[in-house]
């Protein structure tokens, strides 16, 4: 896929596209903990094949859908040696590790990055055994 992101610099921003309030709330923590951890990042994502277009609608609503039926991952971080793909999610459980760990894998298929691509999450409240599975499923873990 050849699609350009528009990239930011890791600092706090007036919007952030694709995120709900709860969600802003703990990415700023994030960023203001640990601000020189991403070179750049970009939001709101899109992966994946979508749904297959719908037969004798308008161009507009054709492509609205394509975009529309799309995963979207939060944000993508870029360091020097990796790139995280970030599931930003409040008291983020068990469907947040599968979530991120699909989207790395639709990632890689549909942006065939050069560097590691490692599934992260980061939340405001550590529900149990997060700790656990992350660790031993390889997916980066942040608690703010």
């Amino acid at each position: 896929m050849t699609t350009v992101h528009k990239t930011f610099p890791p600092l706090l921003l007036a919007k952030y596209p694709h995120m709900f309030k709860g969600d802003i709330r703990i990415w700023e923590k994030f960023l203001k903990k640990f601000p020189k951890l991403y070179n750049f990042v970009q939001y709101d994502i899109k992966v994946g094949s979508g749904t297959k277009p719908i037969e004798g609608q308008t161009d507009a609503y054709r492509k609205m859908q394509e975009i529309l039926s799309k995963y979207r991952i939060d944000a993508v971080g870029t360091r020097d040696d990796q790139t995280d793909i970030i599931e930003v999610k409040p008291q983020a459980s068990t469907i947040a590790i599968g979530q991120t760990l699909a989207y790395v894998r639709l990632y890689v298929r549909d942006y065939e990055p050069t560097q590691s691509v490692i599934p992260t999450i980061i939340t405001d409240y550590e529900v149990p055994d997060m700790r656990y599975l992350t660790r031993v499923l390889s997916v980066q873990y942040y608690v703010v």
